[in-house]
């Protein structure tokens, strides 16, 4: 394997095309050990990911020792149109103290004007000081903090069942999954974008309709054990009731499966509502922007 000069005198970077989905798991999870939220993967989860996600190859990184050739970090980098997005960065603990994390970002940031982007962004989870030192060090600025909430399988109450004054429709097929996503009206995530959710795969959504004609819709994936990626429509974002109706009618259609939602905006006027059908929060994250 050959390896790239380096800016540091510690690390050389190798793009992370060089490594099996295995070797790269193996990699993050060594260097997540002890995060705050180790999140570990698996290579199936790995190359998952990087699908999802649209993580350049070239671009993402492993960082080695330059005395050893050892690993000492990895970090991955999205691209999209005019944008970059850091992700899964990591440091194994016994390797730290080589700024391996900064030497990989500000390789990130390179490889990201080279590519033509004018912004590049990251969530950091609350409580992390380090990385988040290191991300305010390099320019980057706060934008908002993300919820990272989950709601335990259970069966709804009486009260919180969906009204019977409005029709309920399950749409699959990806036209018209498109249709309802172009009027999504929010602001979302990375992995939260319209084409994170297709890249995922598994998408559906719920429409509601009143006879006096409010309608809305809430879209969502549904793998084989778990509920994710909830995305409600402009309109049922103006309308608690509307909203309040399509978690009803979800939970009446999968009541007993578990449900996990990454980097809903605090202040999203969806969050009281889901409180009310038993969402907890998890932890939190913050997200940042550097304009290039």
């Amino acid at each position: 394997m050959s390896a790239e000069p380096a800016s540091t005198a510690h690390n050389l970077a190798i793009p992370i095309a060089q490594y099996t989905m295995d070797e790269l798991a193996a990699i993050y999870n060594r260097a997540r050990v002890d995060y705050i939220v180790p999140m570990p993967m698996n290579g199936k989860r790995m190359a998952e990911y990087i699908q999802a996600y649209d993580i350049s190859m070239e671009h993402s990184l492993v960082a080695i020792g330059s005395d050893d050739h050892e690993p000492s970090g990895i970090s991955m980098l999205g691209l999209r149109p005019g944008r970059g997005w850091i992700t899964r960065l990591g440091v194994i603990p016994e390797r730290r103290r080589r700024h391996t994390a900064e030497f990989l970002v500000q390789r990130h940031l390179e490889s990201a004007r080279q590519a033509g982007c004018q912004t590049v962004q990251l969530e950091v989870i609350k409580g992390n000081e380090p990385a988040h030192r290191l991300f305010l060090k390099l320019g980057f600025v706060e934008t908002r903090e993300l919820l990272i909430v989950r709601r335990a399988p259970s069966k709804l109450s009486h009260d919180l069942m969906p009204p019977d004054d409005l029709t309920y429709e399950l749409v699959e097929d990806r036209v018209t999954l498109r249709e309802l996503l172009q009027g999504r009206g929010d602001s979302p995530t990375w992995v939260e974008e319209t084409p994170s959710l297709f890249n995922t795969g598994r998408l559906s959504a719920i429409t509601a309709r009143a006879a006096d004609g409010r309608a809305g819709w809430l879209a969502f994936q549904r793998t084989p054990f778990q509920l994710t990626h909830l995305v409600f429509s402009a309109s049922a974002n103006a309308d608690p009731a509307l909203i309040r109706a399509l978690l009803g009618q979800l939970y009446t259609l999968y009541s007993m499966m578990d449900t996990k939602i990454e980097n809903i905006a605090a202040d999203s006027p969806s969050w009281p509502t889901c409180q009310a059908f038993g969402y907890v929060e998890a932890f939190r994250r913050i997200e940042m922007v550097l304009q290039l």
